[in-house]
């Protein structure tokens, strides 16, 4: 999910539901409902996900949970601030300003997913990540059926593999970006079926 913010700011959500079938739908559909509404309120992402976890309190029963990772561009300082609620780790990539060199950054913490948690522990688990994010930066956000994708010898895809793809591509654009992630990953899996849903979000400051 994609969103603005203010004029100088987007937010990104990427999210996953545990389990499958129609529950599963619906609390995705009241989540993505209740993340329109909290989100223009907080300018902390870690913020919006304390308050959503406390939304989505009784929609999460019987094992239920939703994995998250919200991330906030702010074009006016140059930065991006990301919280994770058990989501895979977000991916910034860029150049080194005085050796061009490629740098990847994975942005970590925040174990604990929306709704596995009462609002005091869940937040003292979550933190916002602030990182630089200027023009030819990218921000790649992706679920777990992108880097356990198997192949034939039940290996995963990986977040290695990912970071490869990525350091390759990430001077092409976006749309080129993720059709080539998302080629590599199906040539890997062969004929193997995914384990999990593939979402892949990626963005890049021009």
């Amino acid at each position: 999910m994609i969103f603005a913010l203010l004029e100088t700011r987007l937010g990104l959500v990427v999210a996953d539901v545990s389990g499958k079938g129609i529950s599963a739908s619906l609390l995705m559909a009241i989540c993505r409902t209740n993340v329109r509404q909290i989100s223009p309120r907080h300018t902390s992402p870690a913020a919006a996900l304390v308050e959503l976890n406390g939304a989505l309190a009784a929609e999460t029963h019987a094992g239920r949970y939703v994995t998250t990772v919200y991330a906030i561009i702010d074009v006016r300082t140059n930065e991006v601030t990301i919280a994770r609620a058990g989501r895979e780790w977000p991916l910034i990539v860029g150049r080194d300003r005085v050796g061009g060199i490629t740098l990847l950054r994975y942005v970590g913490a925040g174990e604990m997913a929306l709704g596995m948690g009462g609002e005091s522990i869940f937040r003292d688990s979550i933190v916002d990540h602030t990182e630089p994010f200027a023009v030819g930066d990218g921000l790649v956000l992706y679920t777990g059926g992108i880097i356990e994708a198997p192949n034939e010898d039940g290996q995963g895809f990986s977040g290695a593999r990912l970071g490869d793809v990525v350091r390759s591509y990430h001077h092409r654009s976006v749309r080129e970006l993720n059709d080539v992630l998302l080629e590599h990953v199906r040539r890997f899996t062969g004929e193997m079926a995914p384990r999990d849903d593939v979402t892949l979000l990626a963005v890049k400051r021009h």
